[in-house]
């Protein structure tokens, strides 16, 4: 039995990204009036290959996926982007997120110090960057799950 104030977390799965970018893109075409041949010439495939993405039949390759984020950024990757935060164990927890953030920003402040950031700096500081980075994308990814 699972408590009340026990969250679940989605589950990440290959039917569930499937699903993520079939709704996205059943989205865009009834927003945009597209048609299935519309979205496969901005994905780079046929009439018939993207009608299998739109319900979820069918495995994008990148550069596909990159055509479409290219092109629909956050319309067409928002609910496989909530997916994959809210799927991640180990998720952050809000009282983190602060921390992390600040963390960061004292590694930026630092390097700083001495003039411009070099590549270095950066590639010492990626693990507390990208902490921050994900702590804003959960924050962030409330708003999309009220939406």
């Amino acid at each position: 039995m699972t408590r009340q104030s026990t969250l679940q977390r989605s589950i990440f799965s290959a039917s569930s990204v499937l699903e993520a970018i079939a709704a996205e893109l059943t989205t865009i075409k009834h927003e945009d009036g597209l048609t299935d041949a519309d979205i496969g010439r901005v994905l780079g495939k046929s009439e018939d290959q993207a009608a299998k993405y739109r319900a979820g039949l069918a495995e994008m390759g990148v550069v596909a996926f990159a055509a479409g984020k290219r092109e629909w950024n956050g319309r067409f990757t928002g609910a496989f982007d909530r997916l994959c935060v809210q799927s991640r164990p180990g998720k952050m927890a809000d009282h983190t997120a602060l921390t992390s953030v600040l963390d960061a920003a004292a590694r930026i402040s630092k390097a700083l110090e001495d003039g411009p950031i070099t590549a270095d700096e950066v590639r010492e500081s990626r693990p507390a960057l990208e902490d921050a980075r994900a702590s804003i994308d959960a924050l962030l990814g409330k708003l999309r799950a009220v939406a």
